[in-house]
């Protein structure tokens, strides 16, 4: 049975927020990326973004350049986006798809949609040349109801190397939200926005519902935010529900 609290009831009595160096520091930025997001899981997007095999999209993750794709077996695979070659940027359109097979545009290298090497011009004259020694660098990949989730491992190691198991930081979220069966969501449209800020405002925004009042008078006729709860006890996250209003409705 999960445990929910409402933020009034764990305030500790002191507590600030960050100084103002966590949220314009450069330096500090570089060493969260380098032991938080170069070292956790990430989630991508979700798996309706690559219905059929070939489809993909690209994901710009922390000065990193990866294709999401679903291969011909319908596995979800992430790929570095760089040619084994030359170390040339493969793909440069956001998304797309892939007919049968990823070609560098430099030397017309040729990779099979699971990321091996399939063609080089010219290789097969090379006496032994190890094919096999070239398929695309790999991220590993985890799927959570319908939501896709890398990690940027260094080629060669696994996740596992480098933190947790997936299944291992997301026990306590596997199997709770089964019943919305989110795995079978579509996406109906998909906006991007360039937030002028910190990390940490965007995630800090979304974690309270203070500000509900004054920018979102229409979600808080149909759920008052004082109602709002957070399950703050099991795992590494955070999140919660608002009631709906005695006869509202969206």
């Amino acid at each position: 049975m999960s445990t929910f609290h409402k933020t009034s009831t764990t305030f500790k009595s002191g507590s600030m927020t960050l100084p103002q160096e966590y949220y314009l520091s450069d330096e500090i930025f570089k060493l969260e990326q380098e032991r938080l997001f170069n070292k956790f899981w990430v989630c991508a997007g979700h798996q309706s973004r690559i219905p059929k095999p070939g489809d993909y999209f690209l994901l710009e993750l922390f000065g990193e350049s990866l294709i999401i794709l679903r291969d011909k077996e319908n596995h979800v695979r992430a790929f570095y986006n760089v040619c084994r070659h030359r170390g040339t940027r493969i793909c440069e359109t956001a998304e797309g798809r892939f007919s049968s097979s990823i070609q560098c545009s430099y030397h017309a290298w040729t990779y099979a949609l699971d990321g091996r090497l399939i063609g080089a011009p010219f290789m097969k004259e090379v006496e032994n040349f190890p094919w096999e020694d070239y398929p695309l660098h790999t991220a590993p990949v985890e799927l959570w109801e319908g939501f896709i989730f890398v990690h940027l491992s260094p080629p060669g190691q696994t996740a596992s190397t480098q933190t947790e198991p997936f299944a291992e930081t997301y026990e306590s979220l596997i199997g709770r939200l089964s019943q919305w069966e989110m795995g079978s969501l579509k996406s109906h449209q998909r906006i991007a926005y360039d937030v002028q800020a910190n990390w940490k405002y965007v995630f800090q925004n979304f974690n309270e519902c203070y500000h509900c009042p004054t920018i979102h008078p229409m979600l808080n006729k149909y759920a008052n935010f004082t109602s709002g709860e957070n399950d703050l006890v099991e795992g590494p996250f955070l999140g919660g529900f608002l009631d709906i209003t005695s006869g509202g409705s969206m």
